[in-house]
């Protein structure tokens, strides 16, 4: 619009060098008839632009101008909502995170009490069975036989709870493997997604770098071709600059006195970008002024004129090329920002799944192990209550077959006895001497089967402390296997548990590292996108930075601490740290990010 504005002034003011020109050649031409009355009296006529139009012109652009950094400015508030809002969504994240974490401490924890109280009472129940070992040794035999019965039933008992504990514990080990096996997957399979994000990003910005340094080098033509244009305002160029030199020196020196206070800061800041703003308004009038003048020089000469409008057209060319850079920086902006928030909800789609899926193996688990454990317990009180079943009529049958034995001994004794005095009152008349001889085979017998008596009850004796020898052998064995078993299992869940742990603290740090680098590497390609290259500055150029940092990512300070050799690219540097403020960073990173350093290489 403003290029047909400019059009018809120009075109009106060459018609009129035309006709002057003509003018003068029509005066001049020698083949003209000379009259003696004298010359003609010539008419020149002059059109000079109106100042009004330049006014107009220049009031536009600079409204024009505003929109454009009000525009720039919304962009910017926009962006650092967005960015809020996702720094406060990863916080919730890291929250639920820790408070999983904690969950299962606690969890470990109970399980680890809950061990040391079954420890205790199983300690406990043992003392109190060794108690009663020592006081059964001194009851019958009967009542020995019972305890016996009893401690086999209890050693069964605790063989069958141990088998079960070990068996549920070899279970959770196994699912704890599958689940640290299955973790290690999707942890690599997002690795090779990140590293393939990444990958993509870094084609990205080399791409960009590239279109960079193209639309720089373009650019540096141009100011070259501006420069030698503007040979004549050089000295009121050069003292502009000198004077906005020695004000940003001024503010830069108030600016690193005051980095500890962050209001004083704030205020130096604000004061800066309205003394900028100033600077900008008085370069601009100061622009307007001197091409207001080249304008009026334009109307009494053509050259100038000529001159006037090929700078006003080669600014509005950088404007237009200005207003497309921003438009194509804010695209893209915004094409990173979309592609962040995919980002974001497919990270937190995946992990709402997973934590689903583990949730429900772990219910699932927790289901089979109760179910098993019924079962067991089902199982041993069967087997319990069919072994004393046993037991009873074993007892009953052999208390029956001793009651039938000493009736059978009382029905022969009996017998005996009858017979004996039957023929003892047959011969008692006749035969004493065999009566006395008959008595005497008879205690004889009777002292033979008494001695067969106390020698059967020696052997019984003897076998049935050979049992109860036997018994203790075994139980002893039992219970030092036991001990044994229960000394590995503790070993081995310990060194399952230091091992978990060693995991998850690695996990943590690789978690940690990663996402720590992530932050620098975003905060690098913010820098980058906010960094301007000095004209001077030519060629590959790095520096390292060390940045100090508020808890909510505002730059309270950054200075170079290993310089590229160029002061103007050092402190462009510096300069665009600070317009890229507030910096993101994971918040419980912040005592890594307090003060941090990192390495400035635009297009590496």
């Amino acid at each position: 619009m403003s290029k047909r504005k400019l059009t018809g002034p120009f075109i009106l003011a060459l018609t009129l060098h035309v006709l002057l020109l003509s003018v003068f050649m029509l005066s001049f031409d020698s083949k003209s008839p000379v009259f003696e009355t004298g010359p003609a009296p010539e008419i020149i006529e002059a059109m000079v632009i109106d100042e009004s139009l330049i006014q107009a012109e220049a009031e536009r652009l600079k409204t024009q101008q505003n929109k454009l950094l009000e525009s720039q400015r919304q962009m910017e508030e926009a962006k650092r909502q967005e960015d809020e809002k996702l720094k406060q969504q990863q916080l919730v994240e890291q929250q639920k995170k820790m408070a999983a974490e904690q969950l299962k401490a606690e969890q470990l924890a109970a399980e680890k009490r809950k061990a040391e109280e079954v420890a205790k009472q199983k300690a406990e129940a043992e003392r109190v069975a060794a108690e009663k070992r020592k006081a059964d040794e001194a009851a019958k035999q009967k009542a020995a036989a019972d305890k016996l019965k009893a401690e086999q039933l209890a050693a069964e008992k605790r063989k069958a709870e141990e088998a079960a504990k070990q068996k549920a514990e070899a279970e959770r080990v196994a699912a704890e493997k599958r689940k640290a096996e299955e973790t290690a997957k999707q942890k690599a399979a997002a690795d090779k997604l990140k590293a393939e994000q990444l990958a993509a990003e870094k084609r990205k910005a080399e791409e960009t770098a590239k279109q960079k340094a193209a639309a720089d080098k373009l650019k540096a033509e141009q100011l070259a071709a501006e420069k030698r244009k503007a040979e004549e305002a050089a000295k009121q160029k050069a003292e502009a600059e000198r004077v906005a030199a020695e004000k940003r020196k001024a503010d830069e020196a108030a600016k690193q006195k005051a980095a500890s206070e962050k209001v004083k800061a704030e205020q130096l800041a604000a004061e800066k970008r309205k003394a900028e703003e100033a600077a900008k308004q008085k370069a601009e009038a100061e622009r307007i002024a001197a091409e207001k003048r080249k304008a009026d020089e334009a109307a009494k000469q053509k050259a100038a004129s000529e001159k006037v409008k090929a700078e006003q057209l080669a600014a509005e060319k950088r404007k237009a090329e200005e207003a497309a850079k921003q438009k194509a920086e804010a695209e893209r902006i915004a094409a990173e920002k979309r592609k962040a928030d995919e980002a974001a909800k497919q990270k937190a789609a995946s992990e709402k799944v997973k934590a689903e899926q583990l949730a429900a193996e772990k219910r699932k688990a927790e289901e089979a192990a109760k179910q098993k454990a019924e079962a067991e317990r089902v199982a041993a009180e069967k087997r319990k209550a069919e072994e004393a079943a046993k037991q009873k009529a074993a007892a009953e049958k052999l208390k029956a077959e001793q009651l039938a034995a000493e009736k059978r001994k009382a029905e022969e004794a009996a017998k005996q006895k009858a017979e004996a005095d039957r023929l003892a009152a047959e011969k008692r008349k006749a035969e004493e001497a065999a009566k006395r001889a008959a008595e005497e085979k008879r205690k004889a017998e009777e002292a033979a089967a008494e001695k067969r008596r106390q020698e059967e009850l020696a052997r019984q004796k003897a076998e049935a402390e050979k049992r109860e020898a036997e018994r203790l052998s075994e139980l002893a064995r039992q219970q030092a296997e036991k001990l044994r078993q229960e000394d590995e299992a503790r070993k081995q869940a310990a060194a399952a548990a230091e091992e978990a742990r060693k995991q998850a603290e690695a996990k943590r740090q690789q978690e940690l590292s990663d996402a720590k680098n992530k932050a620098i590497a975003e905060i690098r390609n913010k820098v980058e996108r906010s960094w301007i290259r000095p004209v001077s500055s030519q060629g590959q150029l790095k520096c390292t930075i060390r940045v100090n940092l508020l808890s909510d990512g505002s730059v309270m300070d950054a200075s170079v601490v290993s310089s590229s050799g160029d002061p103007a690219f050092d402190r462009s540097a510096e300069n665009a740290v600070k317009k890229a403020s507030p910096l993101t960073f994971p918040r419980e990173l912040y005592a890594s990010f307090k003060s941090f350093t990192f390495v400035f290489c635009p297009g590496c």
